[in-house]
């Protein structure tokens, strides 16, 4: 099995303050035992180093699943979280302590109502071991293409862990199209951050001829494009785990490019596109990075002031008629 890179560096002094650790890592659709294995090897690697937080991308158990159809479900009641349980409270027991206090994973667990389909689900675990409780795991809202056939929509939940050094609010993947769901956590529930876990694709061809412009990785563009936005145009860290490396039934490679960016958008630490590595940054003062940025402009206040105005006009106007 490939060795993991360390990638380590310091925001602060602070030692009271976050550290986090970010699996920009490769997953075996066919191997459960060897996607096991690797998580293990950088759960060592985030202990060592002092890690409060550690997220782990999409799917990371499984590896993406693909057709053949029959194949790919047979594969997938394997890999559902339901059979896992034991290693997952082994993993507490040997890992969460007063130290790594999170460990944020992602899987399929089977739709009780719909016994043919599953929900990509993102879940935490921590001290208190009820990882599967609908207060630990958020069920991914928007799902691409072939995931359709295979997962069930959460449509309407929502993940918020209040943690001392933070909230943070949960999406996944193609979940980040979509700033309705951003909004909603970040205008209503009020969060510091958002944790992305992902298996994004390189992949996707753009081709504009009179200006001899051929992108072959525009996929890849794009997730270079939207974790920096979503930080700077919502005021709030970003934290994403991104499969990289080949590793689908298709061939297809995904992307990497795992990271952190502070409430400005500037990135913290970043990983790879086609190697694994572990990125750790200790030290994130959460709150008071927050409060820095939204010293001179702050998007909150602003959009609650116009939206008063609105409603406030809006009720005008009713009682005019």
């Amino acid at each position: 099995m490939e060795k993991l890179i360390k990638k380590e560096k310091f925001y602060s002094n602070k030692t009271h303050c976050l550290s986090a650790g970010i699996a920009n890592i490769k997953s075996n659709p066919r191997d459960i035992e060897e996607n096991k294995l690797r998580i293990i090897s950088a759960l060592d690697q985030f202990s060592k180093n002092k890690v409060n937080l550690a997220i782990f991308p999409e799917y990371c158990i499984s590896g993406y699943f693909r057709e053949p159809e029959k194949e790919c479900r047979s594969y997938m009641e394997k890999a559902s979280l339901d059979n896992l349980t034991d290693w997952f409270d082994e993993i507490i027991q040997t890992y969460v302590n007063e130290t790594l206090q999170y460990i944020v994973f992602n899987g399929l667990i089977k739709n009780r109502e719909d016994t043919n389909k599953f929900f990509n689900t993102n879940f935490v675990l921590d001290r208190t071991g009820n990882y599967f409780n609908k207060n630990k795991t958020y069920k991914k809202t928007f799902l691409p293409g072939l995931e359709k056939k295979y997962i069930t929509s959460g449509i309407n939940d929502t993940l918020v862990l209040d943690t001392a050094w933070g909230k943070f609010g949960f999406l996944t993947c193609y979940d980040i199209c979509f700033p309705q769901l951003v909004q909603e956590l970040v205008y209503l529930k009020e969060v510091d951050g958002l944790i992305i876990t992902a298996a994004w694709k390189k992949q996707g061809k753009r081709e504009y001829k009179g200006l001899q412009i051929n992108k072959e990785s525009y996929y890849k563009i794009q997730w270079d494009m939207a974790l920096p936005s979503l930080a700077w145009q919502n005021q709030v860290w970003v934290m994403a785990a991104n499969a990289v490396g080949p590793h689908s039934f298709n061939g297809l490679d995904y992307c990497g490019g795992s990271g952190i960016w502070a409430p400005s958008g500037i990135e913290m630490v970043k990983g790879s596109d086609n190697k694994q590595e572990l990125l750790i940054l200790h030290n994130i003062d959460i709150i008071h990075e927050i409060e820095t940025e939204r010293r001179d402009y702050c998007y909150i206040n602003d959009f609650r002031n116009i939206y008063r105005e609105l409603k406030e006009l809006n009720t005008s106007t009713r009682n005019l008629k």
